[in-house]
Formats: structure tokens, sequence, C-alpha cells
């Protein structure tokens, strides 16, 4: 039996469970939102990069391999836009805060 999952899947259901459950227009939501954005960008930009590597059929089938490099990539994303090394989620808070009530803050 064959599962087609991507561990890519984890941080856009984490993201689209946050728009769900957040629906309201708080800062720390659009931070926590913003962050969550950051790491999926991340995640995605170092899929890609992988996929430039070429392939070798040296060790034979790399099913698992690709499964630890993809989760590898996620946890690193994670970690880097918690960190705040990229800096995207900061100044996508900063734009987007303009937009939310005064009083709330």
């Amino acid at each position: 039996m064959r599962v087609n999952w991507s561990p890519g899947d984890l941080v856009a259901g984490k993201a689209e469970e946050l728009g769900r459950t957040k629906q309201s227009s708080s800062r720390e939501a659009l931070r926590e939102a913003a962050q969550e954005f950051e790491a999926l960008f991340l995640q995605m930009l170092l899929t890609e990069m992988r996929r430039t590597v070429p392939d070798s059929d040296l060790l034979g089938d790399r099913r698992a391999e690709k499964l630890f490099q993809s989760l590898l990539d996620q946890e690193m994303a994670l970690n880097s836009s918690q960190a705040q090394s990229l800096g995207l989620a900061k100044l996508i808070y900063e734009q987007m805060s303009r937009y939310l009530p005064e009083d709330e803050g």
C-alpha cells in the first residue's frame, strides 16, 4: 500500500489550523501567523534547493533518506523562523499590524 504524504503538509496544515482557530485580530495571533508563514516559506525554499542536487543510485532506494531530509528541512525552517534569522516574519508583522485596531495593542 502506498501512502501519498508530504512532510510539508504538516506546516501547511498547522498554518491553516491557526487561521481557522484564531479569527480574532489580536497582535499575538498576527505574530504567530507571520512566523508560520516564514517557516512555510523557508521549508519550501529548502525543498526546492534540494531538488537541484542530482540524485545518485549509489546507495540504492533512498526513500528513507528523502523522508529524513524533508523532516530535517521542516525542523530547520521552524527553528530558523523562531530564531528570527531571516526576519521575514518581523516584516510581515510590521506591515500587517497597521490594519489592526489600536485598542488591541
